[in-house]
């Protein structure tokens, strides 16, 4: 099911009161997978997932694209095809978890999702791979909001 841009991305974020513990059991997840005596592969796939509950948690669900950043295009052009992009790649935050000791919070704010239109994550998929977080989008010249405040980010 495609999932598009309507009136309800023009409105501002609130976090869900269940936000919070969500993402301190997120935390305590990651560290556990973190210590498990399990071969590699399988402790990169369980942390990957780990990682998409921030999203899930922070308000893109299965249901609604509604997170914290929002492209422009996303805000402003309704009926567009939308998905989400996580801001600093997966694969970055995985290794970095599965360094000696990782920032868990660091990593926790870097696993935020930006919502962005279908031809948006085309163009964020085209970027030099050494550009990571809000370089990647400035590269691929995709304007986006913190819907908090409705400031632009990039």
């Amino acid at each position: 099911m495609a999932f598009v841009s309507d009136s309800r991305h023009r409105a501002r974020y609130a976090v869900s009161p269940a936000a919070d513990k969500q993402i301190a059991d997120i935390k305590i997840l990651l560290e556990a997978i973190r210590i498990l005596p399990i071969c590699t592969p399988m402790k990169r796939r369980m942390l990957v997932h780990a990682i998409w509950e921030v999203a899930f948690a922070t308000g893109n669900t299965q249901r609604a694209f509604m997170g914290r950043y929002r492209s422009e295009a996303v805000v402003n052009q309704p009926g567009m095809k939308i998905q989400r992009d996580h801001i600093y790649k997966k694969e970055a935050l995985v290794q970095e978890l599965l360094g000696p000791s990782p920032n868990l919070d660091e990593i926790l704010d870097h696993a935020h999702c930006c919502v962005v239109t279908e031809e948006e994550h085309k163009r964020l998929g085209h970027v030099d791979d050494a550009i990571d977080g809000w370089e990647r989008y400035r590269a691929a010249g995709i304007t986006v909001y913190d819907m908090v405040d409705e400031t632009s980010i990039v």
